[in-house]
């Protein structure tokens, strides 16, 4: 597996899926989004009520702005347009609470790397993963599988809190 942080610009291999995962189940919660434009509603919402229920709530607004732009461009390019594919669980929004960090992470079946494209002031999207990149203290992908990829992006505990959480 490989996977690539996209603000330091470094890749790295070796990267499993399963060193997201933390070792208090209470610090991982996630949820599959149907691909459907509500759903980015939805993972604001699932955002909102998980970083209050951790405390975090100096967080929310960053990290709901980062979850909107990494779920629609998981809707719009990571999902098949048919709808017909009964093997394809949507969207997958996954936030991990360890005790330096947060990471937030899109899980769609699309293979092909994010792209962030140079910035066009007339255009009406394609700002998003410069979003992420502004937000995020670092963000990046892995490739899951040919049939899949997840899009991550971290961000800084505060001070004061990152204490209790160590404790």
């Amino acid at each position: 597996m490989q996977a690539r942080d996209q603000r330091r610009g470094r890749q790295e291999t070796g990267l499993a899926r399963s060193s997201l995962m933390p070792p208090d189940a209470g610090r991982y919660c996630r949820i599959t989004l149907v691909p459907a434009p509500e759903s980015t509603r939805t993972a604001r919402d699932f955002t909102v009520a998980t970083l209050r229920g951790w405390h975090l709530d100096a967080l929310i607004q960053d990290t709901v702005m980062v979850v909107s732009e990494l779920v629609a461009n998981a809707i719009r390019h990571g999902t098949s347009d048919d709808g017909d594919d009964a093997d394809d669980p949507g969207v997958e929004l996954s936030w991990c609470y360890e005790a330096s960090r947060l990471i937030c992470t899109v899980t769609d079946r699309n293979v092909k790397p994010p792209v962030m494209k140079p910035a066009d002031l007339c255009a009406e999207s394609g700002r998003g993963l410069q979003v992420v990149h502004a937000l995020a203290v670092a963000w990046g992908w892995a490739a899951l599988s040919a049939r899949g990829k997840t899009v991550w992006a971290a961000f800084q505990i505060p001070g004061p809190l990152r204490l209790c959480a160590s404790r």
